[in-house]
C-alpha cells in the first residue's frame, strides 16, 4: 500500500485539475459533480503585498530605463504596503472559509450519493460555513428525484454523524419533495434543566411501548419543587381501559419514586384528549379516631373515613341519594365492626334510629341499649321475623306516601343492619329443611330471603336504609332480584385484600382492592363522592358497650370518644306498621328478660384426673405413649385380628438420626411364647397403647 502525503493532497486539491478529470479517457462521458474544483485566489494578494514590502530593494537593482519606470511603479506601490497586507490576510481568511465550505460540500455530495444514489445538481453551503461544524446547507436535487423514507433516514444519520459531533447544536434535515430540495439547518441545543425525575419519566416512556409519542412536561410547582407532571400521548383503545390505567399508574409511581415531601403519587386520566396528570397527594393517615365534632353539617351524611388530602368520605342516606344502601366487605379482624359502629353512632347523633341482626352474637351486642337502637336480634328465627316485619314496614310507608300524597323525602329514616349476612342466610336455608315441621312451616311463611330481595330493590323510596356486613361479596347478596338491587348498594367499603373475583364483584375491576396495606388496621377502599373507588383510612370507634367487662378495657382516650359521641337525646322511633312495632316491643321485652334472668354455663376445664373421696384418680382409659418411650419388660397392647392382646416387650431398638438425634424408627421384640420372637416396627410418630390406666395418686 502506498503512503499518502496529506500536504500533497491539499496542494493538488487547491491547484490541481478538477476531481476526476485526471486519467479520464476522452471518450468516457460521466455526470459532472455538483461540487466543482476549488480554486484559490489568495496567492495573487499575497504576491502583491510581498512586492509592495520589497519595492525599495527591487527599485535599487533597476538597470535600464524600463526597469527604472517599473521601479518607480514599485516605489509607488510600496506606499500601499499595509493596505495590501491587510487585503492579503483577509483574502487568505476568505479562502480558508471557502475551502472549508468546499470540503463540507464534497462530504454532503458523497453522503447523498452513498445513501440515496442521487447525484445532486448543486450543493450550497451557507457562508461563512463554520469552522467547527456545518451551519446550514441547501442541496438541489434532479427534477423528480425520489427518496424513500429509509434512505432519507440513512442520509440524516450520516449528516449528523459527520458534522454533528458537538453537544451544543442539533441538525434538522428536511426533504421538500415538491421543490426537489433538501435543507439542512443547525439549531443550538437548549441546556437540559430538567430534574432527574423528569428525565427518568421521559426516557422510560420514550424507550417503552406504553404510549405512542409520549411527552412529559412539568404541570405544577410548590416552592420550586416539581409536584405534578403532564404526560401527553396519542389516544388508543388501551388508554381508556381501567386495567391498563391501573398498571400504568403503578409503573409511573414506582418510576417517580419517593418524593421528598413525603406525599404519594396519584394520576388523573383524560384519555379522550390524550393526556394524564401525575400529582402528589398527602399520604393517608395510619389511624383516625372518630372525631367528636360534626365533620359534615348535613344530617343525612354519615362520615366514616378519611381519604386523600384529608377528604372526609360519607354515606349519603338521603332520599335523593343514588347510593342509598351500604355494603361492607372485610375478613374477620379487618375492622368491619368498627366501621359499622362508626356509621351507627353517626346516625344516632344525627337523629336516625337503627336496628340490626347479629348472628354471631358478638359484633353488635354492645350497641344494644345505645341511644337510637331499636333492637339487636341474635336468633335466626327472630331474624327472619324482623326481615318480614321490615318488609311490612316498607309496604306501610309506601301506602302512607300514596294516601297522604307526600314526598318520600318527608318520611323518617330508619337503618337496618344485617351483619354476617351469609351466616344468616345459611341459617335460614337450614331451618327451611329442619326436622321440626313447625319450624319449616314458619320459615316458609316468613320467606326471609324473598322479603330481603324486595327490600334490596324497594326500600330506598320508603326511607329504609340497608347496611350489610359480609366477609366476601357474592351475587346472592342481592337475592334473585335484577341488577337494580346491586346499583342501590352504591356505597361500598372493602377492607383487606380482595380476590380477583371479589374485586370484580365489588368494584367491577379485577385490580381494585387487591393491594391494600393490611399492616395498617382500618385501611381499605371505599366509594368516593363521584362514585369511583379510592383508598381510605376508616375511623376508629371503640366498643360502646357500658358493661364493666368491656368498659374497663378501654383507655381514657377511647372512653372520651364514646362519651363525646353519645347523643343527649335519643332519636325518635316512628313505626308505620303494627308488625314492626310489635316485633320491636317483643324483642326488647325478651332482651330485658334475658338480662335479668338469663345465665350462661361456666366453662369447664379438661383434666386428666377425677377426684373420688379426696383421692385423685386418673380416668379409666388406657394410655398411649410413643413407641420410642417403651422400655424392656413393659406390657403393651398389640392388635390381633381386631382384638387388643397384652404382650411383654423383651427388647427395644431405637434408630436415631446420627446428626440430629431424632427418632427415625423403633423396633420392639415381642415374646409370644416358646422360642419364637416377633419384631414389630414403628415409625417416628407411631404410638402404642398400654393396658393399665395411670397410677393412682393419693393426697397428703
Amino acid at each position: 500500500m502506498t503512503q499518502r502525503d496529506p500536504l500533497k493532497d491539499i496542494l493538488i486539491e487547491l491547484f490541481g485539475p478538477a476531481p476526476g478529470a485526471r486519467n479520464r479517457p476522452s471518450s468516457q462521458s460521466a455526470p459532472e459533480p455538483a461540487v466543482g474544483a476549488y480554486r484559490t485566489l489568495a496567492p495573487v494578494a499575497v504576491a502583491s503585498a510581498a512586492l509592495a514590502f520589497y519595492a525599495p530593494q527591487l527599485a535599487d537593482t533597476a538597470l535600464t530605463d524600463a526597469l527604472k519606470q517599473a521601479g518607480q511603479l514599485i516605489t509607488t506601490l510600496h506606499s500601499y504596503r499595509w493596505p495590501l497586507a491587510a487585503l492579503a490576510v483577509a483574502w487568505i481568511a476568505v479562502d480558508i472559509l471557502r475551502w472549508r465550505g468546499h470540503r463540507q460540500s464534497l462530504a454532503l455530495e458523497a453522503q447523498l450519493r452513498q445513501t440515496t444514489r442521487h447525484l445532486p445538481i448543486k450543493v450550497t453551503i451557507a457562508f461563512p460555513p463554520g469552522i467547527g461544524a456545518l451551519r446550514s446547507a441547501k442541496i438541489r436535487l434532479p427534477r423528480g428525484a425520489i427518496i424513500r423514507p429509509k434512505e432519507m433516514d440513512e442520509f440524516t444519520t450520516a449528516v449528523r454523524g459527520a458534522v454533528g459531533r458537538t453537544g451544543t447544536h442539533t441538525y434538522t434535515v428536511r426533504h421538500h419533495a415538491h421543490r426537489d430540495l433538501i435543507l439542512i439547518t443547525r439549531t443550538p441545543i437548549e441546556p437540559d434543566t430538567r430534574s432527574p425525575r423528569h428525565k427518568a419519566l421521559q426516557t422510560a416512556l420514550s424507550a417503552g411501548t406504553i404510549f405512542k409519542e409520549p411527552a412529559v412536561t412539568v404541570d405544577s410547582y410548590d416552592d420550586g419543587i416539581e409536584i405534578g407532571y403532564k404526560i401527553t400521548f396519542t389516544p388508543s383503545l388501551n388508554s381508556g381501559a381501567r386495567g391498563f390505567q391501573t398498571k400504568v399508574d403503578e409503573a409511573l409511581a414506582a418510576l417517580a419514586g419517593y418524593h421528598e415531601s413525603g406525599r404519594t403519587w396519584a394520576t388523573e386520566w383524560t384519555p379522550s384528549e390524550g393526556y394524564l396528570v401525575m400529582y402528589l397527594r398527602a399520604p393517608l393517615p395510619t389511624r383516625v379516631d372518630h372525631p367528636l365534632a360534626l365533620v359534615d353539617e348535613n344530617l343525612r351524611h354519615l362520615p366514616y373515613a378519611t381519604g386523600a388530602a384529608n377528604l372526609s368520605l360519607y354515606w349519603d342516606v338521603s332520599t335523593k341519594s343514588n347510593k342509598p344502601h351500604c355494603l361492607i366487605v372485610g375478613p374477620t379482624g379487618g375492622g368491619k365492626t368498627s366501621v359499622i359502629r362508626t356509621l351507627l353512632t353517626e346516625a344516632s347523633r344525627r337523629g336516625i334510629p337503627f336496628l340490626g341482626v347479629d348472628p354471631k352474637m358478638i359484633e353488635l351486642d354492645g350497641l344494644e341499649g345505645y341511644p337510637g337502637c331499636a333492637a339487636i336480634v341474635y336468633d335466626a328465627v327472630r331474624s327472619a321475623m324482623l326481615v318480614r316485619a321490615l318488609h311490612a314496614e316498607m309496604m306501610a310507608r309506601n301506602h302512607y306516601v300514596h294516601v297522604k300524597k307526600i314526598e318520600p323525602s318527608q318520611l323518617p329514616l330508619l337503618i337496618a343492619v344485617l351483619d354476617e349476612f351469609f351466616i344468616l342466610s345459611g341459617k335460614w336455608q337450614r331451618l327451611a329443611k329442619d326436622e321440626d315441621e313447625e319450624i319449616r312451616a314458619r320459615i316458609k311463611q316468613l320467606d326471609p330471603l324473598g322479603a330481603w330481595a324486595d327490600l334490596a330493590v324497594l326500600a330506598r323510596s320508603a326511607g329504609i336504609r340497608l347496611l350489610l356486613g359480609v366477609q366476601r361479596p357474592d351475587a346472592s347478596l342481592f337475592g334473585s332480584s335484577s341488577g337494580n338491587a346491586r346499583d342501590n348498594f352504591g356505597t361500598r367499603i372493602s377492607l383487606g385484600n380482595l380476590s380477583q373475583d371479589g374485586a370484580l364483584m365489588m368494584w367491577g375491576d379485577a385490580h381494585v382492592g387487591r393491594e391494600v396495606d393490611t399492616s395498617i388496621p382500618g385501611r381499605g377502599v371505599v366509594t368516593s363522592l363521584d362514585g369511583s373507588p379510592v383508598d381510605a383510612q376508616m375511623w376508629w370507634t371503640p366498643n360502646v358497650d357500658p358493661h364493666p367487662n368491656k368498659w374497663n378495657q378501654l383507655s381514657k382516650q377511647e372512653k372520651a370518644i364514646v362519651h363525646g359521641l353519645t347523643p343527649t337525646e335519643s332519636p325518635t322511633f316512628e313505626f308505620f306498621s303494627t308488625e314492626l312495632r310489635e316485633f320491636v316491643e317483643s324483642e326488647r321485652a325478651l332482651a330485658r328478660r334475658a338480662r335479668e334472668y338469663g345465665d350462661a354455663p361456666e366453662p369447664s376445664v379438661l383434666t386428666d384426673f377425677v377426684t373420688v373421696d379426696d383421692t385423685v384418680v386418673v380416668d379409666d382409659f388406657a394410655d398411649a405413649i410413643p413407641a420410642a418411650a417403651v422400655t424392656e419388660g413393659m406390657v403393651i397392647l398389640l392388635d390381633d385380628n381386631g382384638d387388643q392382646v397384652p404382650v411383654t416387650v423383651d427388647a427395644v431398638t431405637v434408630v436415631r438420626d446420627k446428626d440430629t438425634g431424632d427418632v427415625l424408627e423403633t423396633v420392639l421384640s415381642i415374646n409370644t411364647g416358646g422360642r419364637v420372637k416377633t419384631t414389630v416396627q414403628f415409625d417416628a410418630t407411631e404410638v402404642v397403647m398400654l393396658p393399665e390406666p395411670d397410677t393412682v395418686h393419693t393426697t397428703a
